[in-house]
C-alpha cells in the first residue's frame, strides 16, 4: 500500500518524468559544470581519435521556411520589404519565386543552368588563373562593369562552352589547357614580345610562376623522398614537434590560429574571402629554409640518401644532389662553385650545399 504513492510519483508523467534535454536544470550548479566539463572531454575525444568514423556538417531545413526580409544597408535592425525566395535577374523579367522548401535546390539549379554563361565562365577563369599566372579576366571575382575587360572574350566564351557540354568536368578543362601550345611554351620572352605586351596579356610566353606554400612544401618531402601520396583521410598538423609527411591539401587550418608559416607565404586568410594568391618577398621565407627544422631534414635527407652516398667521389656527389632537387646536371660554373664549397665545408657540406640549392629560386618557380 505505502509503494503505491512512489508509484505515482515515479510514473510515466508524474513529477519526477523530466525530458532529458531539460535534466541539467534540475541539478546543482557544480553538478552542471562537471557535466559540461565531460561534455568537452567526450566532444575533444571525438574530433581527435583516428577511429572517429567520417562525418560532415549538414543544415536541415525548416518544415516551413518563415519570410525573407531585407536588412536595409545591412542592419537587422532595420528591416525593408518582404522578398520572395528567387533567382537574381538583371533585365527585370517576371520571376518565378523557389517553391520548394527553402529553395536551395532550385538556386542551385539556377547556377547550373546551360542558360547562365556566368557560372562556366568564371570557373574556367579560375582554372585558367591557376596555369597561366593570370586569368582572361584580371579580376576573378568580378565580371560586372566596374571589372576588366577579358583579353580573350572568344576564348573564355569557348572555354566555358566546351566546359559545360564535357558535363561540367574539371579533368577534361584541366587536360584542354595544359595540352595547350600557349601552355606549353618557354618563360624566356623576346626583347621584341617584351617591347610589345610587357605585360604578357597576349600570352607571346608563359607567365614565369612561384610556386604557392602547398606546392612548395609538398616539392620539400618530394625530392627528399619523404612525401606520403596516401590519398584521403583525416587532417593534420603540417609543422610542431611531430610534423606530419603528408601533402600540403591534408593540411589542419585553425581560422581562428592561423600559423605563422603559413602567413609568412601569403597563404590567404581563410575566414575571408580571397579570389586569388596575392604573392610578396619577405625576410622570413628565406628564414624558413635557411632555420626551419622541417627544411633542415629535408636537406639532411637528401645528402644522406642511398643514391648520394653510393658514390665516393664528391663530384659525383654534387652532381647526384642537382639532378634530385633541380633534374638538371650542373654547368660548369655551377660544378666549380660546389666543388669549392664542398672541400671547406666540413662533414656537413652535402646537407649545406642541398639546402642551398633548395633556397634557389630555380627550386621555387616554374618556367
Amino acid at each position: 500500500v505505502e509503494e503505491l504513492p512512489l508509484r505515482k510519483v515515479f510514473a510515466s508523467n508524474g513529477p519526477f518524468d523530466v525530458p532529458f534535454a531539460e535534466f541539467d536544470k534540475f541539478i546543482l550548479r557544480d553538478d552542471r559544470n562537471r557535466l559540461t566539463d565531460l561534455q568537452k572531454t567526450i566532444d575533444a575525444f571525438r574530433a581527435s581519435s583516428k577511429f572517429n568514423p567520417p562525418r560532415a556538417m549538414v543544415l536541415n531545413d525548416l518544415p516551413t521556411p518563415g519570410p525573407q526580409q531585407i536588412f536595409l544597408r545591412g542592419n537587422p535592425n532595420n528591416r525593408g520589404p518582404v522578398v520572395p525566395r528567387q533567382f537574381v535577374s538583371l533585365t527585370g523579367e517576371a520571376r518565378t519565386p523557389f517553391a520548394k522548401g527553402s529553395g536551395r535546390l532550385e538556386l542551385a539549379q539556377e547556377i547550373v543552368d546551360p542558360a547562365n554563361p556566368l557560372t562556366a565562365r568564371v570557373l574556367v577563369n579560375r582554372v585558367w588563373l591557376m596555369h597561366f599566372g593570370k586569368g582572361l579576366v584580371a579580376t576573378p571575382s568580378d565580371f560586372g562593369l566596374r571589372s576588366d575587360a577579358p583579353t580573350h572574350p572568344e576564348l573564355l566564351d569557348w572555354l566555358a562552352k566546351r566546359f559545360v557540354e564535357d558535363g561540367w568536368s574539371l579533368k577534361k578543362l584541366h587536360r584542354r589547357m595544359m595540352l595547350s601550345r600557349a601552355y606549353r611554351q618557354s618563360a624566356d620572352a623576346s626583347a621584341k614580345s617584351i617591347t610589345r605586351d610587357p605585360e604578357n596579356r597576349l600570352l607571346g610566353h608563359m607567365n614565369r610562376k612561384r610556386l604557392d606554400f602547398e606546392a612548395l612544401h609538398d616539392s620539400l618531402l618530394a625530392v627528399s623522398g619523404n612525401l606520403d601520396r596516401t590519398v584521403g583521410g583525416r587532417s593534420v598538423e603540417l609543422f610542431g614537434p611531430f610534423p606530419s609527411p603528408r601533402r600540403a591539401v591534408y593540411a589542419s587550418i585553425d581560422r581562428q590560429n592561423l600559423p605563422g608559416t603559413f602567413r609568412n607565404f601569403d597563404f590567404p586568410a581563410p575566414d575571408t574571402h580571397s579570389p586569388q594568391r596575392y604573392l610578396t618577398t619577405v625576410p622570413q621565407q628565406a628564414l624558413f629554409f635557411l632555420n626551419s627544422p622541417f627544411a633542415v631534414a629535408q636537406a639532411r635527407t637528401i645528402a644522406r640518401s642511398p643514391h648520394v652516398l653510393w658514390f665516393t667521389n664528391p663530384a659525383e656527389r654534387l652532381t647526384r644532389i642537382y639532378r634530385t632537387i633541380l633534374q638538371r646536371t650542373p654547368t660548369p660554373a655551377e660544378f666549380t662553385v660546389g666543388a669549392e664549397f664542398l672541400k671547406t665545408a666540413g662533414p656537413d657540406g652535402l646537407a649545406l650545399f642541398a639546402q642551398a640549392l633548395l633556397c634557389s629560386n630555380e627550386f621555387a618557380f616554374v618556367d
